[in-house]
């Protein structure tokens, strides 16, 4: 298999595993507005699996000797998820189905949505033999416990933000993302949207008393 060819495999495999975590996590049902969206935002979770496979590329560093160093990190968490997965199913605690919810996918895709939150709250409790686990989570109980809290709440930055309304410039770097249509989530919570002119929050005022001396 060429190199292309493998690279294309290994996304396919890294979508299909992100695209079944943010079932199990989001909203079952999409608002009426996103069929009217453009682009992949149509999918069942408007595309926040991209989301968080670009935040693990892209934001998160990790401790590498003295110095911390952004490093692709979402095939290695979705390979985490596929290795939690197989310890549950192998000790018979999870029930796996034989054809993959979200083809290209391991064993985590197997798993129904309950399933699948099963396996992140193994993650969470550290319930599983970690020196079996994928480095650089092998033998990493903080480094799984910060990821797992990590995928829940990219999870739900995704879903409730403005990604999934970027539609085909949601994977440009941010400076060439613009929006292509208003989220319909934001009108499910009530958000009105970008309005230029927001003031900063820069502190509160601060009032300082005179001295004795009359010193300010």
């Amino acid at each position: 298999m060429d190199t292309i060819s493998l690279h294309v495999q290994s996304l396919e495999y890294t979508r299909a595993t992100f695209h079944a975590l943010t079932d199990a996590l989001l909203p079952s049902s999409a608002p009426d507005d996103y069929r009217f969206a453009p682009y992949e935002s149509t999918s069942s979770d408007q595309g926040v699996h991209d989301y968080i496979i670009y935040g693990l590329d892209h934001n998160i560093a990790i401790q590498k000797q003295l110095f911390h160093k952004t490093i692709p990190l979402s095939k290695p968490t979705a390979m985490l998820l596929d290795a939690a997965a197989d310890q549950l199913v192998n000790a018979n605690l999870l029930h796996a189905v034989a054809k993959s919810y979200f083809p290209g996918g391991g064993m985590f895709t197997h798993l129904s949505r309950t399933n699948r939150l099963r396996v992140l709250s193994a993650l969470e409790n550290i319930e599983l033999d970690l020196y079996s686990l994928p480095p650089p989570y092998q033998n990493n109980a903080g480094l799984i416990q910060y990821m797992t809290d990590a995928l829940n709440r990219l999870a739900m930055f995704g879903y409730y933000s403005e990604w999934p309304a970027y539609g085909s410039t949601r994977l440009y770097s941010p400076s060439y993302r613009r929006l292509e249509y208003f989220p319909p989530v934001w009108k499910q919570v009530g958000y009105p949207g970008v309005v230029n002119g927001y003031r900063d929050f820069r502190g509160f005022l601060l009032k300082m008393g005179r001295d004795a001396g009359g010193v300010t």
